[in-house]
């Protein structure tokens, strides 16, 4: 899994002061012709400020075979943030470059080009920039604002960005590679972007907030090592996946997704991470998800789930049968189908808690296309907790093998369900309380039972939700109950995007 922080990247912001500081005079250009011939002068520690005002493009901006260094990048920027406007036909394409910075800027232009489109592109940062494309009223293709390509596409960093307002098919972010090479553009990352603004698409597919990987490259089980942190995605409604991971071995971690209609989905891949978010709905709105399974081998946990709306496939917990029952299949090319999909195996989901959500979905009646049920899963150490009552029980299980389910606290305002899944609780009141720092989350008391209740688990995490310390035996659930002050909490507008620290 990706264990990369931004700690790399820091050195490249470093070098960004260095090189205005004491590299080469900025150029400075103020009209589009004179940006296209800067281009043309780039080179390590070269800056090109845009002054403030509207540069109307009729075709993408090229910038092709550009090599900063890791200590003097190039950098293009806006001289005032938010102050340098990309209008007209399109953004940049950027392709076979390195070390290289775009930052600052506002694209509005017709949204049947990317914003920013990366095509072999390595060590390539897009920062503290403004995306609010226009987007036609019939679009000719699938609209990706930035785009990853080529199979030569890796380390590259999307951060502190807004992203908003998108009403057609395709992504605000898609990392993918090359599809008919199968190879991932890897060890890139998404971070402290806000992301808003998606309108239900009505059902169609292929509106996702966020998408890695692609349908080949899932299934044959390549690996993209994508790292998808500390994002805010705010009304992102307009597909059932609102982040969409076709490809193995990514992590999506401490990001907040708030009041979004659909789920974070592992839709082709394996062995990939979903670790300390908070996924939250305060609207009550129709289809407020959680995480959706396929594929072998992912690890759910330190999750925060409250007030989840979403049932079946976008229910706050989903394990859903594929077509297949391995991890790799030949189903590509011509022979893939939008049903191509592995059932969920061997899958952990633990120490992760649920507050008045609509059911968890264990399993689907069998059906003649999805005929391979989830199997070897594990739901352990979970708290699942309704503080009002709710018509539908806690738990929805049809079809799955070999379940390992056990040691999860629950509490539904009654001793415990006559079902077959009951055994799989401790049922007790929790003792939670209303936190005061975050409105609308439960927090755990000393008295709790779920303090020091967790089962032993070798693989069971080192910190919280919260990001505190788990120490001796665990607390069932995301938090750990502790006096340490919390060292993350939910996501707002002042934590990510342009001018977030």
């Amino acid at each position: 899994m990706p264990k990369k922080s931004t700690g790399r990247w820091t050195a490249v912001l470093l070098g960004l002061f260095v090189v205005t500081a004491r590299g080469s005079t900025p150029l400075t250009v103020g009209s589009l012709s004179e940006l296209e011939a800067a281009l043309g002068r780039l080179g390590p520690g070269v800056t090109v400020l845009l002054a403030d005002g509207n540069y109307t493009t009729a075709r993408p901006i090229r910038i092709v075979g550009q090599r900063g260094t890791l200590e003097a990048p190039i950098i293009i920027c806006a001289e005032h943030r938010g102050h340098a406007v990309i209008r007209g036909a399109a953004g940049f394409a950027v392709k076979d470059c390195e070390h290289l910075v775009l930052e600052g800027l506002v694209f509005t232009h017709d949204a049947d080009q990317p914003a920013v489109l990366l095509d072999d592109c390595r060590q390539v940062r897009v920062t503290r920039n403004l995306f609010r494309l226009h987007g036609r009223a019939a679009p000719r293709h699938k609209e990706h604002w930035v785009f990853v390509v080529g199979a030569r596409s890796g380390d590259n960093r999307i951060d502190h960005n807004l992203f908003e307002h998108k009403v057609n098919p395709g992504s605000f972010v898609f990392v993918r590679g090359d599809d008919s090479a199968l190879i991932c553009s890897q060890h890139d990352q998404l971070d402290h972007n806000h992301f808003r603004d998606v309108p239900y698409g009505g059902g169609k597919k292929q509106f996702e907030t966020i998408r890695t990987g692609g349908n080949d490259l899932g299934a044959s089980g390549q690996s993209s090592f994508t790292l998808i942190e500390e994002n805010l995605l705010e009304q992102c409604s307009g597909d059932e996946e609102i982040i969409s991971l076709k490809s193995s071995d990514n992590a999506v971690r401490h990001n907040t997704l708030l009041n979004c209609r659909g789920a974070i989905c592992l839709r082709l891949g394996n062995r990939n991470e979903v670790s300390g978010n908070f996924v939250l709905a305060t609207d009550a709105g129709p289809g407020r998800g959680g995480v959706k399974l396929y594929g072998f081998d992912h690890r759910v946990f330190n999750n925060y789930f409250c007030g989840l709306t979403g049932e079946r496939h976008a229910a706050p917990l989903a394990l859903i049968p594929g077509t297949l029952d391995t991890p790799t299949t030949q189903n590509i090319g011509k022979k893939y189908d939008s049903l191509t999909t592995v059932a969920p195996t061997r899958d952990w989901i633990a120490f992760n808690t649920w507050i008045d959500c609509a059911p968890l979905q264990f399993g689907f009646q069998q059906d003649p296309v999805r005929i391979c049920t989830p199997n070897v899963c594990t739901f352990v150490n979970n708290l699942v907790v309704r503080t009002q009552p709710q018509a539908a029980p806690p738990v929805n299980l049809e079809l799955v093998r070999n379940l390992q389910a056990h040691d999860n606290l629950g509490y539904s305002g009654e001793a415990g369900p006559n079902a077959a899944w009951a055994a799989w609780f401790r049922w007790a009141d929790p003792r939670l309380r209303r936190s005061e720092e975050d409105p609308g989350l439960w927090r755990l008391v000393k008295a709790s039972p779920a303090v020091d209740a967790a089962s032993a688990d070798p693989t069971a995490p080192d910190d919280d939700v919260f990001g505190r310390a788990r120490s001796g035996r665990r607390d069932i659930g995301a938090e750990e109950f502790s006096n340490e002050p919390l060292r993350r909490r939910p996501l707002t507008a002042a934590d990510v995007g342009p001018g977030a620290p």
